[in-house]
């Protein structure tokens, strides 16, 4: 009988525990005693896709909201030169990364005589002891340093704060890195028409690199099978999912850009994306399980994005921090950001209206 008894104990003891509700770490830890980290994130169209349908001037609408959040930490959807140069090192993990994905600071290197490493320290270095007013010199020189560690758009936060008269050669900047510049300062990208151009604004030194697809789901053999089996399972013509992805491409193409942004960084566009994409693709059954490999690869590079956004973050601890995404990586980087103990992740929809 006693037998009996402690195996009931011990039966309702595992039930109990299994029952227990698990940590849930969402929100601002209560044992914070200092102001939490704020964080918006600002879901994006790729805008390079409508550069025929936009111009900077339509971009000051949504700058100016972002500017009045007054963020003092930007970060980006880009691969820094850090993470390029192991791109590089390992071709055959990152198929076609490097071509797609990195910028090339080849001829700008030559200009400057810095190597990748080189031009990250140097920044590094500057930074550490960055003035308030720098000098055009300085400025000159940063620039040159990010585009030797092949971050342009940091480059162009420095090229944009200097006077017309000070947009010239010198302090590690020649003919090809000035034309660079100049061509980065007219292209309609998000990281350069929006992220850097606020942060030239509010007077910051930099804007935060934060992307790192990681190693290739497939091997080179199975690329084409890949693309096949993911592009299969996406929405086919006819699916009310193609009214979804057309909605914003639409607006932005009317020239509604406020339109588009808040229809992207809607709840409902959030959550029809991802029922349109990866929780389609999670549940291939067939036997490479492609379908599987793509969803899984996303939400890691979604993970590895959200560690470089905290260590971006980290550099202003108690700041404000904008993470500008493409739009789909929006609830993902969301939800990962809301489990630190010190972030709070306000809605975007706040500061877009």
């Amino acid at each position: 009988m006693r037998n009996i008894t402690g195996y009931l104990f011990v039966a309702m003891l595992l039930m109990a525990c299994s029952a227990a509700r698990p940590l849930n770490f969402s929100g601002v830890d209560p044992a914070l005693t200092v102001a939490p980290t704020e964080v918006v994130v600002l879901g994006t169209a790729h805008l390079s896709n409508f550069s025929e349908d936009l111009s900077q001037d339509q971009l000051k609408p949504l700058i100016d909201r972002l500017a009045d959040y007054a963020p003092n930490v930007i970060t980006i959807e880009g691969s820094s030169g850090m993470t390029c140069s192991r791109v590089r090192e390992y071709p055959q993990e990152h198929i076609d990364y490097a071509e797609y994905y990195c910028f090339d600071g080849t001829v700008q290197r030559q200009e400057s005589g810095l190597t990748v490493a080189e031009g990250s320290l140097a920044a590094g270095k500057a930074l550490m002891d960055w003035p308030e007013v720098p000098t055009a010199m300085q400025r000159r020189q940063l620039a040159a340093a990010f585009l030797a560690s092949e971050e342009p758009a940091s480059a162009l936060v420095q090229w944009l704060q200097l006077d017309p008269s000070e947009k010239r050669a010198g302090d590690g900047l020649g003919p090809k890195s000035i034309e660079s510049l100049h061509v980065l300062s007219q292209s309609m990208n998000e990281n350069y028409s929006i992220a850097a151009r606020l942060a030239a604004r509010l007077g910051l030194a930099r804007v935060f690199y934060a992307d790192d697809h990681g190693r290739d789901e497939y091997a080179q053999s199975e690329k084409a099978a890949y693309g096949a089996r993911v592009s299969e399972l996406w929405p086919q013509e006819g699916d009310p999912c193609i009214a979804h992805f057309n909605t914003s491409d639409t607006l932005l193409r009317e020239g509604e850009l406020m339109g588009a942004y808040n229809y992207l960084n809607s709840l409902s566009s959030q959550r029809k994306q991802m029922g349109c994409d990866w929780k389609r693709t999670m549940n291939d059954a067939e036997t490479e399980q492609y379908g599987r490999k793509y969803t899984m690869g996303w939400q890691a590079r979604n993970l590895r994005m959200a560690a470089f956004i905290m260590t971006a973050a980290g550099t202003k601890p108690g700041g404000r921090v904008l993470t500008i995404v493409g739009a789909s990586h929006k609830p993902y980087v969301e939800a990962y950001l809301d489990q630190m103990h010190d972030v709070k992740v306000h809605d975007v929809s706040n500061v877009l209206n």
